[in-house]
């Protein structure tokens, strides 16, 4: 009579094996355990799940270890048995590469003519899988109206003309309820974000051709609207001293009346330093952490012993201490005295995604922010924080202070990225120097910010003015 219960026996050749009898076929089924040791074999059994196993009598992929010690793939397709070795006796690179190669198996089959539908989950997918959800999460929005008005289309359907007709249908629709009207009406698409959906087919064609889905890359243009506002501004450093001014502590008033807390605007005081100082994007910023802050501890000198004075108790009442000492540090990270920031601070800003690369900046010329680090709350991971949680956004935040501190340009997280590079370039401070400082490409500081160079200025002098 059969056993049931899955149980173990040893082989001639002294490995043990797992052996049951399937329920759905009543065959008896076996697997290797690929030990001699008893007490792992027994490990193993204990962890074995016969309905897991189910899928060496279904033609699934399962991994196989051969007799001479070689784990391979084995699975059925087509009615016909297959089988893949991996090239290794060891059981763990045998399961990673086990893991691929079913992976590879799943991929669903590539059409002969694909629709603008397929290649676009399929891009879609990829970048789920491997950009940051800061990419992947807005994109959503640009994948859905492709799907509905061209989805049905073939890849080679996509001509100029269909894009200049998605452009006018994407403009009657509505717009988000975030920008609903104060009448309850909702407004239309703007032709900017028309435009966007309209990269992410490009960039959708562009790597299925690259994966060799179409036979040849995208082929039509893209006419931006008009800005919906001011992409270049930047701000003046007295426009900067008076928008930190307005993050300082102060009560707030509701109603005419002044309630008893101040408001807490460190966390915008804290991004406006940072941003300044290094050029770095928002998503760096946001994210970063104290371990990715690095300042130079001060190195204890001597210790002086002084007569002890007296000094006033948490319980408010005088008391003179046994002993006082006066200790003297060398290379302070900041010198009250003298007003110097010691070498060697920066931040660390860690790996980025795609094109958005983050640098290691130095700091330790700055000191206020240098200060502002030193003295700022560490009890939470993140430097950046708000009642103890991370900050995902500060748009609201920055408006306002912009507003009370009299600023009338636009200002948003990226204006303080293009203000510190603007004032590196306005200091006659090299591309190459600022390219590394910011980690951007030399060719987009060029493209961007050539306009601020005061050579270009002193060397034109006043040639083409009129007199």
């Amino acid at each position: 009579m059969k056993n049931p219960a899955p149980y173990l026996r040893q082989r001639p050749d002294s490995y043990w094996e797992i052996v049951w009898t399937d329920s759905e076929s009543g065959k008896q089924r076996r697997k290797a355990t690929g030990t001699k040791d008893p007490a792992e074999a027994e490990k193993k059994l204990q962890d074995f799940d016969p309905s897991a196993d189910a899928n060496a009598s279904t033609g699934a992929p399962r991994l196989r270890r051969r007799k001479d010690g070689y784990w391979e793939t084995v699975w059925t397709e087509a009615g016909h048995p297959r089988r893949k070795s991996h090239g290794t006796k060891d059981e763990t690179e045998a399961e990673a590469a086990h893991d691929l190669f079913v992976k590879e198996l799943a991929r669903p089959e590539i059409p002969a003519r694909p629709t603008v539908a397929w290649i676009v989950d399929r891009y879609y997918d990829y970048v789920c899988r491997e950009k940051s959800e800061n990419t992947s999460g807005p994109m959503a929005a640009n994948v859905g109206p492709l799907k509905e008005h061209l989805g049905h289309l073939h890849w080679d359907d996509v001509v100029q003309d269909t894009v200049d007709d998605y452009i006018e249908w994407r403009m009657e629709k509505p717009r988000w309820t975030a920008h609903q009207k104060k009448d309850g009406q909702y407004g239309t698409t703007s032709r900017n974000t028309a435009c966007k959906d309209l990269r992410v087919l490009r960039a959708a064609l562009a790597r299925a051709r690259k994966n060799r889905y179409t036979s040849y890359p995208p082929d039509f243009s893209i006419v931006e609207g008009d800005p919906v506002r001011d992409t270049k501004a930047w701000l003046t450093m007295e426009e900067l001293e008076r928008m930190i001014a307005a993050c300082e502590p102060r009560p707030i008033v509701a109603n005419g009346k002044e309630i008893d807390r101040e408001r807490n605007r460190e966390h915008i005081e804290g991004f406006l330093l940072i941003a300044l100082a290094t050029g770095a994007r928002k998503e760096a910023i946001l994210s970063l952490t104290w371990d990715q802050v690095y300042i130079p501890e001060a190195v204890l000198k001597h210790v002086v012993e002084v007569e002890p004075e007296p000094v006033l108790s948490p319980d408010g009442e005088w008391v003179m201490p046994k002993r006082a000492t006066r200790r003297t540090y060398e290379n302070p990270p900041l010198d009250y005295e003298t007003g110097g920031v010691a070498k060697g601070a920066y931040i660390d800003f860690g790996a980025g995604s795609g094109n958005k690369r983050r640098p290691q900046i130095p700091i330790g010329q700055n000191w206020r922010l240098v200060s502002y680090l030193l003295h700022a709350d560490r009890s939470q991971p993140y430097v950046i924080t708000f009642n103890g949680k991370p900050v995902k956004s500060l748009k609201k935040g920055l408006a306002e202070v912009a507003k009370e501190a009299g600023v009338t340009k636009p200002v948003s997280h990226h204006t303080m990225k293009r203000t510190a590079i603007t004032h590196m370039v306005r200091a006659g401070i090299p591309f190459n120097i600022i390219a590394e400082a910011v980690n951007t490409t030399e060719e987009v500081l060029k493209k961007h910010y050539s306009m601020h160079r005061p050579d270009i200025e002193a060397a034109l002098g006043d040639v083409l003015s009129i007199r």
